[in-house]
């Protein structure tokens, strides 16, 4: 890792990480990486690293919050205390680093409804009980 430039890498090689579990399982496996692979998650990991510290750059770190991350599939979700972040905004700053970054594809998007109610179903407490004004038969 550290002549990727990054020995931090070595880290994240484990179980639990989102990305590494895939090499984690290989050395238990095989007891060893291919070559390939190694080279391919290093180079993946450090583009992720990249965009994520631009998109912290950008919005402040405690504003970008990674939703969900699989190899090279990432999407966060970035809000902002000041102001509405605008569409054009992300637009703008993802081409202005795509290339630099690799970025082959990308989308951007606006909270769904769905996606806010869900949000707040996740949140909600079971009841416990018969509410009240609800009749319940023996």
């Amino acid at each position: 890792c550290l002549a990727f430039g990054n020995a931090d890498l070595a880290g994240r090689i484990t179980a639990s990480h989102p990305t590494g579990y895939s090499l984690a399982a290989a050395i238990e496996r095989d007891g060893f990486i291919r070559a390939e692979a190694f080279c391919s998650w290093c180079v993946e990991e450090t583009r992720f690293d990249t965009l994520n510290e631009y998109l912290q750059g950008s919005f402040g770190a405690e504003q970008v919050l990674v939703m969900e991350r699989q190899n090279d599939f990432c999407r966060f979700k970035v809000r902002s205390s000041t102001e509405e972040v605008k569409l054009s905004k992300m637009f703008a700053l993802i081409e202005e680093v795509k290339t630099k970054i690799h970025i082959r594809e990308y989308s951007v998007s606006q909270t769904t409804l769905e996606q806010i109610f869900n949000s707040f179903a996740s949140q909600q407490e079971e009841e416990q009980g018969v509410a009240r004004g609800v009749y319940q038969g023996n």
